[in-house]
């Protein structure tokens, strides 16, 4: 409703433009038009790599082997320090661990019930996005 200029606008600025094929066919590359192109991909580049270490960053995409060994938990203690709680088969191990070394700090006698998070799996992207619009609309 509010955004429907700018979206009227960005569709008009995306609508093809003429161009008399005299001037297409004097210089088709010019050293301007090379240096957008590197430059152009140079941001691509760029963010594909951004993305990949985001994505590495991140915690939703560790895998685990063949269910035997699990994440539980991990929390920061410092800015490059965390303590994690990992699983291994039926054995549970608190591990420090820091940009130089992983130390095992203790290993549990008896196993610590986890509640696992219920996620829905049917959930599609559009009623995520559906949600997170509705919820930002409410606030």
């Amino acid at each position: 409703m509010k955004y429907r200029h700018v979206i009227s606008a960005a569709l008009v600025s995306l609508l093809p433009v003429t161009v008399n094929a005299e001037t297409m066919s004097s210089a088709p590359v010019t050293a301007s038009t090379l240096l957008q192109t590197i430059f152009g991909l140079i941001v691509v580049l760029a963010v594909i790599l951004f993305l990949g270490w985001m994505l590495k960053r991140s915690q939703l995409f560790h895998a685990t082997h063949h269910g035997q060994l699990k994440v539980l938990g991990a929390i920061s203690l410092g800015a490059r320090e965390k303590a994690v709680l990992i699983q291994v088969g039926e054995q549970q191990l608190l591990l420090g661990v820091t940009p130089q070394q992983i130390n095992t700090l203790y290993t549990l006698p008896e196993p610590l019930s986890v509640r696992e998070i219920p996620t829905k799996t049917g959930d599609s992207f559009a009623d995520r996005l559906k949600q997170m619009m509705q919820q930002r609309g409410n606030s």
